[in-house]
């Protein structure tokens, strides 16, 4: 399979070191992995390109879905798996167009002003680092009709 993980990372965070110790377990049993993000400051054999997928103008956000998509065409990606808030906005965006399997990984608590919105970005499979991310997904960002699944890191 061919695993796109998707991120917003502009510095260092827990997220990314999340990211490439699945990409180790993954690639490991045979998968091809992607990371897409801003910077990558840890090390993996994963394929890294970068992308602003933290810029959150419209036009940084249109362009990034276009080649998003793009990008899943060409390489034939099977699944996206989205890390963050923008790289899940942009990911929902882009399943639409190329119809891909889609989960997205919540790795912290949500701001007041994302759980305010109406309508989830984050998709119908849902995984969460910990059980108090899946008690704030169901009772405060009131995501009722997702799957969703804790997952702890536990590759390493």
């Amino acid at each position: 399979m061919k695993i796109l993980h998707l991120l917003s990372q502009t510095h260092l965070t827990g997220p990314e070191v999340y990211v490439a110790a699945l990409c180790r377990k993954q690639m490991a049993d045979g998968h091809h992995c992607y990371i897409v993000s801003d910077t990558l400051s840890v090390q993996s054999d994963a394929t890294y390109i970068p992308m602003a997928i933290h810029n959150r103008s419209l036009l940084s956000r249109v362009k990034n879905i276009f080649q998003l998509a793009a990008l899943c065409r060409r390489e034939q990606i099977d699944l996206i798996n989205a890390h963050s808030r923008a790289a899940s906005w942009v990911a929902n965006a882009v399943v639409r167009v190329t119809g891909l399997a889609y989960v997205s990984t919540i790795h912290g608590r949500q701001s007041h002003r994302a759980v305010g919105r109406k309508v989830s970005v984050y998709g119908r499979h849902i995984i969460v680092v910990c059980e108090h991310l899946l008690d704030h997904v169901r009772n405060e960002m009131d995501i009722k009709d997702a799957d969703v699944q804790v997952i702890r890191n536990g590759f390493d």
